[in-house]
């Protein structure tokens, strides 16, 4: 068989940046889920018409005309070029794709990228490559990728993106248009509820009925249950060694990080998760800082007197996920409440003894009866780029839209239709839906074989563009084997407790150039400071006096030049 893919090799003594490489400055932030074989050509004609196509006309391999894309190569993905997902999007929209590896580790490969753009050779015809916005609007602005606009407001060039509903649609091209106006990318996007609420809180039941107490439902009761907790031996072992409230750093676990949770029940914050932290005030317009208000400063107090009383954990602000787990896998369990994403940090997950003492607690109502849960809107990832050296630009976007063909979509994630999922109800009755006990969703997409974290030959890892709604999620299988289904139950009762209980949502903001330049140091240093202020005022490290001067240095460090930017951002997102 022909090798088509052409290996790159990079230094690794090459560090050439984007901006170097396109005689620009700035610098922006990022943010970001499964798997593949052979469908036939009835069950694709059929895909096809459901989603609002044509069948493709596929011709003969030699009539084929040639699409080269530059993607990173991932160590999960067993060969680019006999792949199934490669070989359906040959087939189905009669190209012959031809593959130019960068570099595994993304940085690597973007300097390669860069390199490639300054130098002036060649570009491939797509660069499938997970970037950030600013990145691709410094790349547009310079002329390197081309725009998509004409094409994604035609439904008859790019059907099946027209086609899909309108809240995903929406919030893709809310996302992939730049700040100057173009859209010079598709996007991956594909939410998850569970995901968008990470700081999910934990408290030992058999604690709570060992004491009798009730599950706390403010802060108060909080307070409260913890002081039992921490001194009348809940574990039985007759050794003071419970800990009454834990966690762990937000940079070395996901969700773990207590603070947040707690801080949520005097103002919202996003836990950091996007734009900085920064929020949108109660009319739903301004752009405010959580962090540097008064409720903010009362959050803090009630956390320093849990310190104090020796309640909290004082370990979580340097605990990391190895220290964590051995923590929570200790025997006799010696924790009371915990803030985690999920129940993999305990070694054996669901069947960990020490878990199955738990369950998940709401967010806690706080003195002015606010219980929200940090939440952050699910970003759409920035994957499939056209460059200004594609000569058959409407090639290039007939494979780019084929993507958003729904039964493409889930072959992106995971796999081949009939082999690894299926949708059809002979397969679908025989399984438990994620939500079916929580929403009456059944399942409607069944998982036959996991095709994720592991090497496969059957899509590229998701790097590249696809949708797939938050419903599509809830009615996926539950992975339940026989009557287990606490997998479904978990995730139902969090999105009872945490999904709806925040305020209106600041979108992800998309920056100009000029404007990310600008805030870049300020908006990095500024959640450095707040982050580790957050741990000196509730351990006493600093006292609480010292506020006034808190918020001086924010406001030397430039927050009202954030703000004020991101206020501009804002409107302009608001009024498109």
């Amino acid at each position: 068989m022909k090798k088509k893919s052409i290996h790159i090799l990079l230094s690794a003594v090459m560090c050439i940046s984007l901006l170097a490489g396109c005689g620009s400055g700035g610098a922006d932030g990022g943010a970001a889920g499964n798997t593949g074989s052979d469908m036939s050509q009835t069950a694709a004609d059929d895909a096809n018409a459901t989603a609002g196509g044509e069948a493709a006309d596929n011709g003969s391999a030699s009539e084929r005309k040639t699409l080269t894309i530059a993607i990173p190569q991932d160590a999960n993905v067993e060969d680019y070029d006999t792949n199934y997902l490669t070989t359906l999007i040959e087939e189905e929209c009669n190209v012959e794709l031809e593959f130019l590896l960068l570099p595994t580790a993304i940085n690597d490969a973007k300097s390669k990228l860069s390199l490639m753009a300054s130098s002036g050779e060649k570009l491939p015809d797509v660069v499938c490559m997970k970037l950030t916005s600013l990145e691709v609007l410094e790349y547009g602005k310079n002329g390197v990728f081309i725009p998509m606009n004409d094409y994604l407001y035609d439904a008859e060039a790019t059907p099946h993106f027209n086609n899909m509903d309108d809240e995903g649609r929406e919030a893709i091209l809310r996302a992939i248009t730049s700040a100057d106006g173009n859209i010079y990318t598709l996007a991956d996007y594909s939410p998850e509820d569970f995901n968008m609420t990470p700081y999910r809180c934990w408290i030992n039941k058999t604690w709570l009925d060992t004491l009798g107490f009730s599950v706390p439902t403010t802060t108060e009761e909080l307070k409260a249950v913890c002081e039992a907790f921490a001194t009348q031996d809940p574990n039985g072992n007759g050794i003071n060694d419970e800990i009454a409230i834990t966690g762990s750093v937000p940079t070395a676990t996901w969700g773990c990080f207590t603070p947040y949770y707690i801080m949520n029940s005097f103002v919202f914050y996003n836990g950091d998760q996007a734009n900085n932290g920064l929020a949108l005030a109660e009319d739903g317009k301004t752009v405010i800082a959580p962090f540097a208000s008064e409720a903010w400063r009362e959050g803090l107090e009630f956390m320093n007197e849990l310190n104090a009383e020796g309640l909290l954990d004082p370990s979580m602000f340097t605990m990391d996920a190895t220290q964590f787990t051995a923590l929570l896998d200790q025997s006799p369990n010696i924790v009371g409440c915990v803030c985690v994403g999920g129940w993999g940090y305990w070694t054996n997950g669901l069947d960990s003894e020490n878990f199955q003492e738990f369950e998940l607690m709401a967010p806690l109502k706080g003195p002015e009866g606010l219980a929200y849960s940090a939440t952050f809107e699910y970003d759409p990832t920035f994957y499939y780029n056209i460059t200004k050296d594609c000569e058959d630009v409407e090639l290039a976007m007939k494979v780019g839209d084929f993507f958003y063909r729904k039964d493409v979509s889930l072959t992106t994630r995971y796999g081949e239709e009939g082999v690894d999922w299926s949708k059809d109800e002979a397969e679908t009755s025989k399984k438990v839906g994620l939500y079916e006990d929580a929403l009456g969703i059944p399942c409607e997409l069944a998982i036959l074989e996991d095709q994720w974290s592991k090497v496969q030959n059957k899509h590229w890892y998701h790097a590249c563009p696809n949708y797939l709604s938050v419903d599509d999620y809830r009615s996926m299988d539950s992975l339940q084997e026989g009557d287990d289904n606490r997998n479904a139950v978990l995730r139902s009762t969090s999105f009872d407790l945490y999904y709806e209980e925040h305020p209106k949502l600041l979108p992800t903001l998309a920056y100009t150039g000029e404007e990310a330049e600008a805030i870049a140091d300020i908006a990095t240093d500024i959640s450095t400071y707040v982050t580790s202020s957050l741990a000196e005022f509730v351990t006493g490290n600093r006292p609480l006096s010292d506020w006034d001067n808190y918020l001086a240095e924010l406001d030397n460090m430039g927050l009202q030049q954030l703000l004020e930017t991101a206020q501009t951002a804002y409107d302009r997102m608001a009024a498109e």
